[in-house]
């Protein structure tokens, strides 16, 4: 079980770690591509007649777990920038 959560641990920090920088230059389309992708993830985590079994599943979650993050940062971004453009205004 230690390899799963340490395998999950790396698949999320990955992610993040991978948008980064390009949720800092282009917030929006980045947001655009990751729920674009999430769509897809959960429609394959809830077709699972293959059976993906423990390994599978982990990875699974653990990609749309990461993508979720890079999702709430992209409109955290989106949300301060409205607020700033706001204040400017």
């Amino acid at each position: 079980m230690e390899f799963l959560q340490n395998k999950q641990d790396e698949i999320v920090e990955g992610l993040v770690h991978f948008f980064n920088a390009r949720i800092e230059e282009k917030p929006h389309e980045t947001l655009r591509q990751v729920e674009s992708e999430l769509k897809t993830l959960y429609i394959r985590f809830d077709n699972d007649w293959t059976g993906r079994g423990v390994v599978g599943d982990a990875t699974l979650t653990a990609t749309i777990s990461g993508l979720e993050g890079v999702r709430a940062e992209c409109l955290r971004r989106l949300e301060t920038r409205n607020s700033a453009d706001g204040d400017e205004q």
